[in-house]
């Protein structure tokens, strides 16, 4: 699936809906699951936590209780959160649904938002929209509507697919948390380079707020002094906000001695705003030689 739109959030940037459920409206049908899905990427746009774990399913919620949930996404309060509702209003969403079990369903959510590099001009950091005084908030909300209508948001379009579990009448998203996010690891050396590589570990699976290490062992058998560049490439491409280096030892060139093996760690952390829907994801280094 393709990135979550979740992490865009944090720029409060706008989605439309012709769902057309009240903002006021709280609670919905959770008897519909096309609802629970609106309702879902609503309080996800808003940075509402809270109430976007309500949606969540009670499988998920013994993995990870509400408040680690809202550790690692975190959650916007005071008139950020105010103004975040009010553009969740305008979601424009499409969702088709078909049925995998007797209680289970596949949906895909297709959707229009603004372009987050377009928006920025619109709204501020939610410290900064906390600190805004009463009448220029009433400003940025009519700003806001304003721009709704007159259909000036820049938009750009995203695709989510969401797992569906009924739990008595009502139906909740299953994201399947006990799983974790799988990690595949691959050393790729270039063809022109002498070195042979090795790594600690093929695969790994970590819980998105972790950190996981890695080490790896690279051999010159040759009779000179070899200098390695080591690349890192992930894929999809779309995660590599969401993976952090907190040590590592080949992110500058590194020199092995002939006929010598060093070995080499390298420390990152998943963040704890990882996107629900992705399951796993791969890293492979790429190693190439500087020797001239």
């Amino acid at each position: 699936m393709k990135l979550s739109f979740a992490t865009v959030a944090a720029g409060l940037l706008i989605l439309m809906s012709p769902l057309n459920l009240p903002a006021a409206e709280r609670i919905p049908n959770m008897q519909d699951p096309r609802l629970v899905i609106q309702a879902y990427l609503r309080a996800t746009y808003a940075r509402d936590s809270v109430q976007a774990y309500r949606f969540i399913s009670s499988d998920d919620h013994r993995v990870r209780d509400l408040n680690r949930y809202v550790q690692l996404r975190g959650k916007f309060n005071g008139f950020a959160l105010e103004a975040a509702k009010k553009l969740s209003e305008f979601i424009e969403i499409d969702i088709s649904q078909k049925p995998v079990a007797p209680n289970r369903i596949q949906a895909v959510a297709r959707y229009k938002a603004p372009d987050p590099n377009k928006t920025r001009t619109l709204m501020r950091n939610a410290y900064q929209l906390n600190l805004v005084p009463e009448p220029e908030r009433k400003q940025i909300i009519e700003s806001i509507e304003k721009s709704a209508r007159d259909g000036t948001l820049e938009m750009i379009a995203r695709e989510e697919t969401f797992e569906l579990i009924k739990e008595g009448d009502e139906w909740r998203i299953f994201f399947n948390w006990a799983a974790g996010v799988r990690i595949g690891f691959r050393a790729m050396p270039a063809k022109s380079s002498e070195v042979e590589v090795s790594l600690s570990k093929d695969q790994l699976v970590v819980q998105p707020g972790d950190m996981f290490e890695i080490f790896l062992a690279i051999k010159n058998p040759s009779k000179k002094e070899s200098i390695v560049q080591v690349n890192h490439l992930l894929e999809p491409r779309d995660i590599a906000p969401y993976l952090d280096f907190v040590q590592c030892d080949v992110l500058e060139p590194v020199r092995v001695q002939a006929g010598k093996e060093q070995e080499y760690s390298a420390t990152y952390l998943l963040r704890g705003n990882f996107p629900e829907g992705i399951r796993q994801f791969s890293l492979t280094y790429g190693f190439s030689s500087l020797n001239n």
